[in-house]
């Protein structure tokens, strides 16, 4: 396809924010590598960009930073002090995006934003919402998480840190069963520091 032609297919499909390649395929129905070498030409030509390996931006509907953190370490969803803050629970204004991966711990800057990835096991990846693409904790599990990680995980905190930061926050507004209900799945240090916070 020629670019003009390119562009009518992102117009026509402008209710995306992002494409994966075999999204692309499939609409076009043209040929994997005939879409492969199109793709490169249309991304070296600035008329689209590649947001990671695989995934691109609409040109006519540009993907939100959020949206883009979930395919920069996936999977992933946004936790801690961003989302805190996101869900006027924080009283400070956060401006790195703050999520939780099974993948390792990455910093990366994309846009002017900083995203920091934080690495968790497994059973602990739950306690999120999804909002297309968008991934979110539950203000109870990002609270959970931000203890864990920041105090219990590393050291980047004691439990002083995490409950002067807790004075900064609306914590009324908590379901405190489901807190409870999610910190059993937590080490006994978090649990700990909970109980002091409350």
């Amino acid at each position: 396809m020629k670019l003009d032609q390119w562009l009518e297919f992102f117009r026509e499909h402008e209710e995306k924010t992002m494409f994966s390649f075999s999204d692309i395929v499939q609409l076009t129905d043209e040929d994997k590598n005939n879409v492969s070498v199109q793709l490169n030409r249309l991304v070296r030509s600035n008329a689209i960009k590649r947001v990671v390996r695989g995934w691109y931006q609409n040109p006519f509907n540009q993907p939100s930073t959020e949206e883009i953190a979930m395919l920069i370490r996936y999977p992933s969803y946004l936790s801690m002090e961003y989302v805190l803050s996101k869900k006027d629970i924080l009283s400070q204004t956060v401006y790195t995006l703050t999520l939780v991966t099974t993948k390792q711990t990455y910093n990366y800057s994309y846009d002017g934003r900083e995203l920091e990835y934080h690495q968790i096991k497994k059973p602990l990846f739950f306690g999120y919402e999804e909002n297309g693409f968008v991934l979110t904790a539950h203000v109870e599990k990002a609270l959970l998480d931000l203890i864990y990680i920041r105090c219990v995980k590393t050291d980047e905190m004691d439990a002083k840190g995490v409950l002067s930061l807790t004075d900064d926050m609306y914590l009324d507004d908590l379901n405190k069963e489901q807190l409870t209900d999610y910190s059993k799945e937590y080490p006994k240090k978090v649990r700990n520091i909970l109980e002091n916070i409350f």
